[in-house]
């Protein structure tokens, strides 16, 4: 058997930061529906199972450098690619070995890990590699030890599932690179969806993913689809085997799906709230919203409830930040069934206490409208959705030191000049990762050289930069021929960022 094990390994998978995987948020997940975060309150070792490129986790440990963070992955090309970040930023607490998951549960550890984050990698795994990795939490995750894993998940799968099939049959026919397979897949099944093939004729839903598929990086879709394993587990199934590794479900890392009212439709609702089994819970979610991704949230200790005053307690420990200017927030939140708007007068005064310093649980409650008895649950409410959106960060225990997130974020920026991108940076306030753009890329790099000064002067640094990659600027999907006008368009793109995005960056210990 080749050394991949049926894992795509020709091209790597994409470098992206997910926020679901910092500690920080899974704290607050728990938190949000009244649970213990247990050790990821305060962790102090972590360990990422599958890593990919490693970006995610150079970024965390860039955020939290007085927090130990190990990573596995067999591929070496995501190994030699997460050295480069953990070396090119120079962090002392990041350490990545080049392993396959049964080697690791063979060689064993001590039982000392407080988070441990799974994206994506039990669906793509063979059973032995599934083994071996509950062995490994078995092993290392200690009492009170905190376990994020994303996986695809039935039902929602259920109908997509032929499409997943196809790209494998054009994989095991065609021997070129993963992309072109990936390529050679789409073109045919655009073809049978043109010509009204009666599996999409017939199954809308597969039609809209493959219109979704035509638009994503095709490297990204290879690691997606053409896995030899391809598992779509549901959710009874993920949970009996992460039971082996003596771990219980404790809430969703994505906010919103905690939330019957947000996740399930209206008519169902009395029919999920009235299960006292939470697995059974979780499983007539999971038919009621269709869901094909679940973000798990897992410990190895309480899932009880905590009292009211506990609750209150540990909330009264947490402050929070916006991550995008006031003026900037948008009230239109994504959700597991529908698009949300919320209303202006239970979020105005949260996002009016928020701007322009970071705030402490209690003045936000303060602050915020309602009756006593109504007031806690509904400010949760709003605060998860504005967490679930990124613009609001919930910020836990005392800042980091900021500088290995600095010389982090500075070499972010010098990639660019590269011409290779990455969209997070490091905050070491609120210990995880902020979203950024091309723009904000250029303009922090301006900043770096001296040239911010203001946004035209900046605007001219960044098309010398744009120029020197033999790009030119594009509006609209055009190429800005001119360089007066070229100048003009990154100005007002860049102006926003220096104004109004910069000082937040630095409230953040970003920059």
């Amino acid at each position: 058997m080749e050394w991949s094990g049926g894992y795509v390994a020709d091209i790597g998978y994409t470098a992206d930061f997910y926020r679901e995987t910092a500690a920080s948020h899974l704290a607050f997940a728990a938190l949000s529906v009244g649970r213990s975060p247990g050790r990821a309150l305060q962790p102090r070792r972590y360990l990422e199972l599958g890593f990919g490129q490693g970006f995610g986790l150079a970024l965390l440990a860039a955020a939290n450098p007085d927090v130990e963070f190990e990573g596995y992955d067999f591929n070496p090309e995501h190994v030699a690619h997460a050295r480069r970040l953990i070396e090119g930023a120079r962090l002392a607490n990041a350490n990545v070995s080049e392993i396959s998951f049964e080697e690791a549960a063979a060689r064993g550890g001590d039982s000392n890990l407080d988070v441990v984050a799974l994206h994506g990698i039990l669906s793509w795994v063979g059973e032995t590699a599934q083994d071996a990795i509950v062995e490994i939490l078995r092993q290392r995750v200690q009492p009170d030890g905190i376990v994020y894993a994303s996986y695809n998940c039935m039902p929602g799968w259920a109908p997509l599932l032929p499409i997943r099939q196809f790209m494998l049959q054009v994989k095991h026919r065609h021997a070129t690179s993963s992309d072109r397979q990936v390529a050679l897949a789409l073109d045919l099944l655009n073809k049978l969806n043109d010509a009204h093939a009666h599996y999409f004729a017939g199954n809308p839903v597969a039609a809209q993913q493959l219109g979704r598929m035509l638009q994503q990086d095709r490297a990204y879709l290879a690691h997606e689809f053409l896995h030899e394993h391809w598992n779509l587990f549901p959710f009874a199934d993920l949970a009996a085997r992460l039971g082996g590794a003596k771990l219980n479900y404790l809430a969703s890392a994505s906010l919103p799906e905690n939330f019957d009212h947000y996740a399930v439709p209206q008519p169902l609702v009395p029919l999920v709230s009235e299960s006292g089994d939470p697995i059974m819970r979780e499983t007539l979610r999971d038919y009621a919203s269709n869901k094909r991704f679940r973000r798990d949230v897992f410990t190895r200790g309480s899932t009880a409830a905590m009292t009211a005053a506990e609750h209150r307690r540990m909330l009264s420990r947490l402050r929070f930040a916006l991550a995008v200017p006031r003026d900037k927030v948008g009230l239109a939140f994504d959700g597991p069934l529908m698009k949300m708007t919320g209303r202006a007068d239970l979020y105005g005064p949260i996002l009016d206490v928020l701007a322009g310093r970071i705030v402490e649980f209690d003045e936000i409650a303060t602050a915020f409208p309602g009756t006593a008895e109504n007031r806690l649950a509904m400010l949760l409410d709003c605060l998860c959705l504005l967490v679930h959106s990124g613009q609001v960060l919930p910020i836990i225990g005392t800042p980091a030191d900021p500088e290995p997130a600095k010389r982090f974020n500075r070499m972010v920026v010098d990639h660019s000049r590269e011409g290779r991108f990455y969209f997070s940076l490091a905050s070491p306030v609120a210990r995880t990762g902020i979203r950024v753009g091309e723009f904000a890329l250029w303009a922090l790099a301006a900043d770096a050289d001296g040239e911010a000064g203001n946004a035209e002067t900046a605007a001219r640094h960044a098309l010398a930069a744009i120029k020197s990659l033999g790009r030119r600027p594009a509006r609209d999907g055009k190429l800005i021929a001119d360089d007066a006008e070229a100048v003009s368009f990154i100005a007002e793109n860049i102006a926003p960022v220096i104004d109004g995005f910069m000082p937040i960056w630095r409230q953040l210990g970003v920059w």
